[in-house]
């Protein structure tokens, strides 16, 4: 892996297999955080 220090931060984002599996549960975590933030900002 040392060998990789000269490639760009976003190399680390391009993953496969349950690594994006991961990634996207975390993302649908965010959704739903910013849909109930969004309800609760809607009822006041």
């Amino acid at each position: 892996m040392s060998g990789n220090a000269s490639a760009p931060p976003k190399s680390t984002t391009v993953r496969t297999g349950s690594s994006d599996k991961d990634a996207f549960a975390q993302v649908e975590k965010w959704l739903a955080l910013i849909r109930e933030v969004a309800r609760e900002q809607a009822k006041s």
